[in-house]
């Protein structure tokens, strides 16, 4: 056994980095990756505009968002001297400063920030929404032409539409050396003149315009038909319809056919992004380790580690409600319920829970509390000794980065306080049996940072009728069917951590009394396994100092 434990504790030094391999963004993607030391530093007083992804590496929409923002920013690498695209991970302990004074609650939250920003909270582009890359380009063209209307957006072309009812007024403005203006006339509420004029804006002698085709005297002088029609004019008030389709790309091939018909030719200039080379040279030996560790782990079966629960703890409070600014109303009613069961039912050791009852003074003597002060109490009780682990994934741990984590943990937090508040009110005849269970619909609620993922327990709350929850067994089963339930919404998505599939849990093998031979549950069985896996006695201490939970046994 002893040797057994010792493997455990090798490995888990060995994996006690938190490497960025497989982490949503790398160096070699098209995006530059912000944190703390470098925000500000950035973003402030830039001769450029920056477009920064707010997201969190463990969040379903933000996995699902990834690749469209990196190729957006591969499509839109042109624009690179004009506006910047980057990103930022919240759950990253060391940004949680950054994103609690932005104001990042949801994610992925993309913000806007123009040329010269000194101050304020950006301008929002998306929130959590599924889009693709042409929602992304066309939100932001909205932004830079709202931007350039307001005075600022000076780094910009023009991207003013062109209103005026002939072509007389479009060379009003540029400078001599402009030979030619393509006036790309759009659909009404379409963006790809605009696109275009910024995806070629380096290339020299011409510039490029749109109008819309509510411009009604302008298309019935010019006659145009279809959409989009780009006219070409030179100085000399020459004029040429070309037609072409409705895609930036053959917009930009049909400009580029009638330059070169004229000695010229588009230049799409892509300045380069300084890569920040990896510091952590041992990295290959650190993920080979993570692998030793997650077959260890899998061959041990259904159990819970202290460093989960633990991890699970903290980040909720220092990643996630200490990220708001100020906590009051209903928040701050929801957090003081979910402190209230923490107290009663989290496996702290002895004297360790003195921050919760410092919290739960606080949040009940209090009408509005600042995060910060939520952040500052938590990180004292790690400098006092007061959590038994490191901040670290152990039965939660993915395959990479993205993968599970914290709703893996979180997750398993739930079940336990569930299973432990049965087992200690069992003859508690005044207890509400729903009580973990309206702490934790309060937390999703008001503080997970995953919006949609939000929306889906609440949806799912109301449908199964947790308010029905009657008993302290059915509050256990409550949380066992949401889970399952979640688990077949999201088998096969692409956030499903391969090494680690989604099932209907327990499975036969691990509990075969659970199942009845037509595939059914057998609820009373499945009752006794779950009490068995989260029951308090089943709790695994490897990764943690019982030193500071059994003081009594050192």
């Amino acid at each position: 056994m002893k040797k057994y434990v010792a493997i455990f504790l090798t490995l888990l030094i060995a994996n006690s980095g938190n490497a960025a391999i497989g982490d949503l963004f790398l160096p070699s993607d098209d995006v530059e990756i912000l944190n703390v030391q470098n925000f500000k530093n950035h973003i402030q007083n830039s001769t450029t505009a920056w477009l920064v992804d707010f997201y969190a590496s463990w969040c379903g929409d933000c996995q699902r968002f990834a690749p469209t923002w990196k190729k957006f920013a591969t499509e839109v690498a042109t624009w690179r001297d004009m506006v910047r695209v980057a990103v930022l991970a919240c759950s990253d302990e060391i940004n949680t400063s950054i994103c609690r004074e932005y104001q990042i609650v949801h994610f992925p939250t993309v913000r806007y920030f123009g040329e010269n920003y000194q101050s304020g909270k950006g301008v929002v582009v998306h929130h959590g929404e599924r889009v693709d890359v042409q929602s992304v380009k066309k939100s932001v063209i909205e932004i830079v032409v709202n931007e350039i209307h307001e005075g600022r957006g000076t780094v910009y072309p023009n991207l003013l539409p062109y209103e005026a009812s002939d072509l007389g007024r479009l060379f009003e403005g540029l400078p001599e050396h402009i030979q030619y203006v393509f006036l790309v006339v759009d659909p009404l509420d379409a963006h790809l003149g605009a696109e275009v004029a910024l995806d070629i804006h380096k290339t020299p002698n011409i510039s490029v315009k749109y109008s819309f085709n509510n411009n009604s005297e302008l298309i019935a002088k010019l006659q145009i038909e279809k959409f989009p029609t780009i006219v070409a004019l030179d100085r000399r008030n020459n004029s040429q319809l070309l037609t072409s389709d409705t895609n930036s790309k053959a917009v930009k091939t049909t400009i580029g056919t009638f330059l070169e018909s004229k000695g010229l030719k588009i230049i799409e200039h892509i300045p380069e992004i300084k890569k920040i080379p990896s510091a952590d040279l041992d990295l290959e030996h650190k993920e080979r380790s993570k692998v030793v560790l997650r077959q260890h782990i899998k061959k041990m079966g259904d159990v819970i580690f202290q460093v989960d629960l633990e991890a699970a703890l903290r980040y909720s409070l220092r990643q996630e409600v200490s990220t708001i600014e100020v906590i009051k109303g209903d928040q701050l009613q929801a957090l003081n319920v979910y402190l209230t069961v923490l107290k009663k039912y989290f496996p702290f050791g002895h004297n360790s829970s003195s921050f919760i009852d410092e919290l739960l003074k606080l949040t009940s003597e209090s009408t509005e509390i600042k995060g910060v002060g939520i952040e500052e109490i938590v990180n004292r009780a790690e400098n006092q000794g007061l959590f038994s682990s490191k901040q670290r994934f152990l039965g939660c741990q993915g395959s990479s980065t993205r993968y599970r984590g914290y709703p893996c943990s979180l997750w398993r937090l739930f079940h336990y306080l569930t299973v432990n508040s049965a087992q200690l009110n069992v003859y508690n005849k005044r207890n509400n049996p729903r009580e973990v269970l309206e702490a934790m619909h309060a937390y999703v609620k008001y503080f997970f940072g995953c919006v949609r993922c939000s929306q889906h327990f609440q949806e799912m709350a109301a449908e199964r009728n947790l308010t029905k929850v009657s008993s302290l067994d059915s509050s256990i089963l409550w949380l066992w069917e949401a889970h399952n339930v979640v688990n077949a919404r999201i088998k096969g998505d692409d956030t499903e951590d391969p090494e680690y599939p989604k099932y209907q849990f327990p499975t036969k093998f691990l509990c075969p009394e659970c199942v009845q031979e037509d595939n059914s549950w057998k609820t009373d069985e499945v009752l006794k396994y779950l009490k068995r896996m989260y029951g308090r006695f089943n709790v695994r201490y490897i990764g943690a100092d019982t030193r500071v939970l059994f003081p009594a046994l050192d």
